[in-house]
């Protein structure tokens, strides 16, 4: 992802599709998990509410740029900190 198409306007319907499809499937999967073994992991929660919130930045209407941006800033940051953390553990 480009910095220019990180804080552009949001792009609709077509670009939000993907990231609420993926959101809905880690959802899924950590219900799956959890209700049917009791072994959901905290991680798959997180990417389904980064991607979500990705989604969800891409629905805004195009006059919200900016809070569009925050959200995706936002997604991205999460997803950075779930891989320090998981390279943290890995590390120790």
């Amino acid at each position: 992802m480009e910095l220019k198409q990180l804080f552009s306007e949001p792009n609709g319907w077509e670009a939000a599709r993907i990231s609420l499809g993926s959101s809905l499937a880690f959802f899924s999967i950590y219900a799956y998990f959890e209700l049917l073994h009791a072994s959901g992991t905290v991680a798959t929660l997180v990417l389904g509410a980064a991607t979500g919130m990705s989604g969800i930045a891409e629905l805004l209407p195009t006059d919200h740029r900016y809070v569009a941006s925050a959200l995706r800033v936002t997604a991205l940051g999460i997803l950075v900190i779930l891989v320090v953390l998981s390279l943290w553990r890995l590390v120790s």
